[in-house]
């Protein structure tokens, strides 16, 4: 084999190798992790809070999604989020009937940010002290 035929082989198998590890790597580089569901008293509704870290540059961010109860968990579906806080915060939900849930949170400092309707849900809130 000559130096060319070398060279070439050679910058090829760099190249395959850095288009397998940015394939791998993915679009996402944060992580979620899932702490509690509470499922609506007709079983139609999940409510999910979980937290979303995202690397050591950014703030831990907690969330509230809904989605429907036959549907999976899924972090990345931003116009679910109900509740977000950054911080790590005490977060309670309850259901006080099929279409109405509560979240009670405590402070962390940040402003939170609250949806008071999503799809026919209520949704109200009570900071702790």
């Amino acid at each position: 084999m000559n130096a060319w035929g070398t060279k070439t082989y050679r910058n090829t198998l760099v190249c395959l190798v850095i288009a397998l590890f940015l394939t791998s790597c993915g679009n996402d580089l944060c992580n979620n992790s899932l702490y509690n569901e509470k499922v609506s008293p007709d079983g139609k509704i999940t409510a999910s809070f979980f937290e979303r870290n995202c690397g050591a540059t950014t703030p831990y961010v907690q969330v509230v999604s809904l989605r429907l109860s036959n549907e999976k968990f899924e972090p990345e579906k931003f116009d679910d989020w109900v509740f977000t806080i950054h911080g790590r915060s005490k977060i309670k939900m309850k259901w006080e009937e099929m279409d109405k849930l509560s979240i009670s949170y405590f402070g962390t400092g940040d402003s939170p940010t609250l949806k008071n309707k999503w799809n026919g849900i209520t949704i109200s809130y009570t900071k702790e002290n």
